[in-house]
């Protein structure tokens, strides 16, 4: 019977993200994923070609469970549908629960680990991460969209930009909030970004 080797892959995958979140890609080696796995170069290479091939399934996974949490909100706000600017405001206070809920600063984001070292990952790693943002850009501006249909915005505003904000301040907050230890800084930080949406969008009559 073959052996699954599913538990090995996944803990290589898991200890290689927290190395390069710590340490960065190009900063990363394969024995300090070794060390950190407690798994032979024969176990890596078995489910790795190389350390590119890792790179390339770490932002694959990486972005297929970022992709899949935004959906996951956008299901659990569809009932608000008819009430585009409540649908925004309880997508907004999802992330803001979520990240309240920390003990010490998020680790951090593998999109943005990848982007400050462009030299070590190909164009298809580039744009996959592109398009993941973009992913979010598009979704968020729709549901704006929706919001400016139904209620007037106080101040004209790019609905992309608006849209882009959201992932601005995650990203932003990231790096701050282990900058100063400060795990409640990016709940924080989401605060502001829902007053601001409350503030731009007249109230229904």
């Amino acid at each position: 019977m073959a052996r699954n080797g599913k538990p090995t892959r996944d803990k290589i995958l898991a200890e290689s993200k927290t190395l390069v979140l710590e340490n960065g890609f190009a900063g990363t080696s394969v024995d300090q994923i070794l060390e950190r796995s407690k798994i032979t170069k024969g176990a890596f290479f078995y489910h790795f070609k190389s350390k590119a091939d890792l790179a390339r399934t770490l932002i694959e996974d990486f972005s297929s469970e970022d992709l899949a949490d935004l959906d996951n909100a956008l299901k659990e706000t569809e009932a608000l549908n008819g009430d585009p600017l409540q649908r925004l405001l309880k997508f907004t206070q999802r992330y803001i629960d979520m990240m309240a809920t920390l003990e010490s600063p998020y680790p951090g984001c593998l999109y943005a680990s990848y982007i400050y070292e462009p030299s070590q990952f190909s164009d298809d790693i580039k744009e996959k991460i592109s398009s993941s943002i973009l992913t979010w850009r598009k979704e968020l501006a729709v549901m704006l969209d929706e919001t400016q249909k139904t209620h007037r915005m106080k101040i004209p505003t790019d609905k992309e930009s608006l849209a882009d904000q959201f992932t601005v301040i995650l990203e932003g907050a990231f790096v701050v909030s282990k900058a100063l230890n400060e795990p409640q800084l990016t709940a924080h930080q989401l605060k502001h970004y829902k007053n601001y949406l409350e503030l731009l969008f007249e109230k229904r009559a």
